[in-house]
C-alpha cells in the first residue's frame, strides 16, 4: 500500500482476524445517492453473526436506514458519512439505534476502505454492545440517541 493512500477490501484477509472477532465485523457497501435523491446509502455486504443476534435478523443485502428507526439511525448515518467525507476513522459511542432488550450501549468504530486508494467505497466496521442491567427508570435516563461521532486522525 503506498503511503498516503487507504487500503482497500483487497487488502482485507478475514481468515488473518481472530475468530473472537469475526462475530463483531460488519462491512457496508458506500451507495452514492442518484441524482433524485439527496443522500448515499449504506449497503451490508456482511454482517458478522453478533449483528445479526442484536438486530433479529440477516441483514445482509439490506440498507442501514431499513433496519432501525430513521431518527434513531441518523446519528450513525452521521457518523458514516464523515468516514467517506474526511476519508478517516470515526468512533461513536451511545445508544444501541436498532431496538434490544438485551442490549443498550454500543461503541463503533468505522475504517475507511477505498478500492481506488482515495475514493471511500466500503466502511469496515467493528462494534461492542454491552448489556447494562438497568431499571426501567434509569433505561430512560440514558441518552437517546447513539452519541456524538468523532472524527480520528489518519496515520
Amino acid at each position: 500500500l503506498a503511503p498516503g493512500r487507504l487500503p482497500g477490501r483487497q487488502h482485507i484477509d478475514p481468515t488473518e482476524l481472530r475468530r473472537r472477532h469475526l462475530s463483531q465485523l460488519l462491512l457496508l457497501e458506500v451507495v452514492d445517492a442518484p441524482a433524485m435523491q439527496h443522500r448515499r446509502r449504506y449497503r451490508f455486504r456482511v454482517a458478522g453473526t453478533g449483528f445479526a443476534a442484536i438486530a433479529g435478523r440477516d441483514v445482509t443485502g439490506l440498507y442501514y436506514d431499513e433496519i432501525g428507526a430513521p431518527e434513531r439511525a441518523l446519528t450513525v448515518i452521521r457518523a458514516l458519512d464523515l468516514v467517506v467525507e474526511r476519508k478517516a476513522p470515526v468512533f461513536l459511542s451511545g445508544r444501541l439505534s436498532i431496538p434490544s432488550q438485551d442490549y443498550i450501549w454500543v461503541k463503533r468504530l468505522g475504517l475507511p476502505l477505498a478500492q481506488d486508494g482515495d475514493t471511500v467505497d466500503m466502511i469496515l466496521c467493528v462494534w461492542l454492545a454491552e448489556r447494562r442491567d438497568l431499571p426501567d427508570r434509569a433505561r430512560s435516563d440514558l441518552p437517546q440517541d447513539a452519541g456524538t461521532p468523532q472524527v480520528l486522525e489518519r496515520a
